[in-house]
């Protein structure tokens, strides 16, 4: 367990590290309405939303430099959207926020990856995506890496966030890893499956339980399971660090040389896990940018997961949301 006293200082030291997260940018949108009857055409909901709620939410790597800046930290921006009203709204919200947009392109050939939900009462009724999935182009790939080698020399770490919609592909995902090497930049990798192999020589690599197991073929119900699968991984991206993420049942680090680390879940009240995984990742990169154990990021990360899951929709965590899990979790542990 951090010290109490500790963990204000450890959380200080993530102020002010300049994080780039490369990948997917997702528009979020919402619309809150009221049901109070069935449609006569067909057997759904009439969702009436006159007088009711409309937000737009940065989504997917967005998601990500919102949590790094809500923690202190300084994220800038590398992707695509389109040049179309949603990707105008999506920059607009991220400079709005204090993020850097300079390497984010614009491509009029492609939609703005967005995620209409419609909500009554808090619940979801139905989500609507517009997006397409396709690899984007070599131009585009060039304009991304040159804005990334502009702003190398500022950075402290680097975040990889792939949603699977066609930004990281494994040319940019290897170029990038390589000026980081070049420039001694710690990465961070958020995987889905696609591309789950390409990550070489990655700082740290973090795939939730299910990416892992469909990645290896295996199945991982244990946490002995999921230590085998960070071995294994470890080996295959000769990464220095494996952080496969299980839920409710806590998380496991794997390094090369040193016993791998459980750390069990800090949630108690679980209202929704949107996002918990764009939380856990943003933690751990301004724990590497600050030169933090790794032991101390995991358990931060899932403190910080923690006031993620207990709130509604996609959270940015705040430090005070995280001392104040710490403390709650401190007082359960004391009552037992």
């Amino acid at each position: 367990m951090i010290p109490e006293n500790n963990i204000e200082n450890i959380l200080d030291s993530l102020r002010g590290k300049r994080v780039l997260v490369a990948g997917d940018l997702i528009l979020d949108h919402y619309l809150e309405g009221n049901v109070d009857r069935i449609s006569p055409e067909a057997p759904v909901p009439i969702v009436s939303l006159e007088g009711m709620g409309e937000k737009w939410v940065p989504g997917g790597a967005a998601n990500v430099a919102r949590n790094i800046s809500s923690l202190g930290g300084i994220p800038l921006m590398a992707g695509a959207a389109g040049d179309d009203i949603e990707g105008r709204i999506l920059v607009e919200l991220l400079e709005k926020d204090g993020i850097d947009t300079e390497a984010v392109i614009l491509d009029s050939s492609r939609p703005t990856t967005s995620k209409t939900r419609i909500m009554s009462g808090g619940h979801q009724l139905i989500r609507l995506d517009r997006e397409t999935t396709e690899p984007i182009s070599e131009v585009m790939q060039n304009s991304i890496l040159s804005r990334i080698e502009r702003i190398i020399g500022k950075l402290d770490a680097i975040v990889l966030e792939d949603y699977n919609k066609g930004v990281l592909v494994p040319r940019l995902i290897s170029e990038i890893l390589s000026i980081a090497r070049r420039e001694k930049v710690p990465v961070a990798v958020d995987p889905k499956f696609m591309n789950f192999f390409e990550f070489h020589g990655c700082t740290l690599f973090k795939p939730n339980r299910s990416e892992a197991a469909l990645a290896l073929g295996m199945e991982i119900k244990t946490v002995e399971d999921a230590i085998a699968a960070g071995k294994q991984i470890l080996d295959r991206l000769s990464a220095d660090s494996v952080l496969i993420t299980m839920g409710g049942d806590g998380s496991v680090l794997c390094r090369k040389g040193t016993e791998p680390f459980f750390r069990p879940t800090a949630a108690m009240h679980v209202y929704d896990v949107s996002g918990a995984g764009d939380t856990v990742i943003a933690v751990m990169a301004l724990s590497l940018a600050a030169g933090q154990p790794l032991d101390d990021g995991v358990r931060i990360s899932g403190f910080a997961a923690a006031a993620t899951c207990s709130e509604p929709g996609v959270y940015a965590v705040k430090p005070s949301d995280i001392i104040r899990e710490v403390d709650r979790y401190s007082r359960r542990k004391d009552s037992h």
